[in-house]
């Protein structure tokens, strides 16, 4: 499964299981990278197996700051936020 630009994932194993990230984009079929605007920024995203990642129906619309560079922490942590219910669990997983 293609994974898009802002997709949310959860992490599945490893020191940062059950964390939630956004893709900031694929690197190969099997590696992409991860960002969540506080331990892992913009400016240095986590390189993670796709086969570690729980994917979920949800996606910031990020491509634009992503092409035009602007896109910071401030903009990941919000939009995690928002993908994100206070319980933790998105309800439609996929």
């Amino acid at each position: 499964m293609k994974l898009q630009p802002g997709q949310l994932v959860r992490s599945l194993a490893g020191r940062d299981k059950d964390k939630h990230y956004l893709v900031l984009r694929e690197i190969d079929e099997k590696y992409v990278l991860l960002v969540n605007g506080s331990n892992r920024p913009v400016d240095r995203p986590k390189k993670k197996n796709r086969i570690h990642l729980q994917h979920y129906n949800r996606k910031a619309e990020i491509d634009e700051l992503i092409e035009t560079g602007k896109l910071n922490d401030s903009h990941v942590i919000e939009h995690l936020k928002k993908l994100v219910p206070e319980t933790g669990v998105p309800e439609e997983e996929v």
